[in-house]
């Protein structure tokens, strides 16, 4: 193995470290794992992801409060997602957000852990996140009988001054047309 002398501002040799280059592969102290699935450009995790987010952010030695005090992200929520209980969740876009803002804390790839979610969660069926409500919103009739009430007054009284005075406006329309032609013919 090549050895490499750092040399200090005084000018004299240092330390003598191995370059990267050189260390051998086994000497490497990090083990390799089959705990990845890799499908296309991202990897994604064979745990169940509530467990892959809290391993990755044990391995960091963060706890939930420094995250939910950076991301302000309530720590319920932080703890739902890691006990992956969909149904404590707000849902939609509010669970991705939470995600994205994680992974950016931790230094995790960003859309690989929320394609990470989104598989795991389509597998749990979706249907816990966005919870419909089954009762009926009731509805405010007032301000439609109000609108219908002035056009059954409008078209009532538009129909009395049609039968009342119709035929009085009428012959004056009539006789106003006829003096316009008789002075046009003279």
């Amino acid at each position: 193995m090549a050895v490499r002398e750092s040399a200090t501002l005084s000018g004299t040799a240092a330390v003598k470290r191995p370059r990267i280059a050189d260390i051998p592969l086994a000497s490497i102290d990090t083990p390799a794992t089959r705990a990845y699935i890799f499908l296309g450009p991202h990897r994604m995790s064979s745990t169940p992801f509530g467990e892959h987010l809290r391993r990755e952010r044990e391995m960091r030695g963060v706890s939930l409060d420094e995250i939910a005090a950076a991301t302000r992200i309530s720590t319920r929520f932080l703890e739902a997602l890691e006990s992956e209980q969909w149904e404590r969740l707000p849902g939609g876009a509010f669970n991705r957000g939470f995600i994205r803002s994680i992974a950016r804390f931790l230094g995790i790839d960003e859309d690989a852990l929320v394609a990470e979610y989104a598989y795991e969660h389509k597998d749990s069926g979706g249907l816990h996140a966005s919870p419909v409500s089954s009762e009926k919103i009731p509805r405010n009739w007032r301000p439609i009988a109000i609108v219908a009430i002035i056009l059954v007054v409008l078209v009532a009284g538009g129909t009395l001054v049609y039968h009342r005075y119709g035929a009085k406006i009428t012959a004056r329309i009539h006789a106003r047309i006829a003096a316009g032609a008789a002075e046009a013919s003279h």
